[in-house]
């Protein structure tokens, strides 16, 4: 028998067929080039008094839970519950905070209700606080000050720590590493209410979280 030079084929030397397999060699998809963006990520829900079920965000980059559809002003997310491809982030850490023109009185309740639960997929969540220890972030200082009136109109913006870059919960790993995050890969942030929302009959006050870090957008 005599070995031919290409894969598959062989021949017995007398009238037997060369037979074999032919092989098409196909050009790879290139790897996107992605730039580094120093952008946090965010997401807003609506918090209701009287509200007692989970507020989620990070889940739906189009409408809040009540249906009420979401602006710029509201989400950077692009899709819902992940990041699409081909972006990717390396997450930091986490703000909180809630809308300018909170009342010190809904401020306190919301952060003395609930309970920040990060998941990185559906089941187990990878950091679960009491929200007193979720920093603000860059926001004013300052006194609570009310309008003057007999009857006063507090006229205040409340922040939860030092207004300072550096005023944020650090998430990053035991080796001080971000956490980088796929495009495909599913994530969201829950506020767990422990009683009932106390915040004034109809008031809706609207909360936004903020994940730090680097993301990789594609040239």
């Amino acid at each position: 028998m005599q070995a031919l030079a290409y894969m598959g084929q062989a021949t017995n030397g007398q009238t037997q067929a060369q037979t074999g397999i032919q092989y098409v060699v196909g050009t790879p998809p290139q790897t996107p080039v992605l730039r580094p963006l120093r952008q946090p990520l965010y997401d807003a829900e609506h918090l209701a008094n009287g509200q007692t079920l989970t507020a989620q965000l990070f889940i739906d980059n189009k409408k809040f839970a009540d249906g009420t559809p979401k602006l710029e002003c509201d989400t950077n997310m692009t899709q819902s519950s992940q990041l699409g491809y081909p972006l990717e982030f390396d997450l930091v850490g986490f703000v909180f905070e809630t809308d300018y023109g909170t009342t010190r009185s809904q401020f306190n309740n919301i952060y003395d209700s609930v309970v920040f639960k990060w998941f990185f997929g559906q089941n187990v969540p990878w950091l679960r606080i009491r929200l007193t220890k979720m920093p603000q972030g860059i926001g004013p200082q300052g006194s609570v000050s009310t309008d003057g009136n007999a009857s006063p109109v507090e006229a205040s913006i409340i922040s939860n720590g030092w207004g300072v870059v550096t005023n944020f919960f650090n998430f990053t790993t035991p080796d001080r590493k971000a956490r980088r995050i796929s495009s495909t890969e599913a994530f969201h942030n829950d506020l767990t209410i422990c009683a009932a929302l106390s915040l004034g009959s109809g008031a809706v006050v609207k909360v936004l979280t903020w994940m730090l870090g680097i993301l990789y957008a594609q040239l």
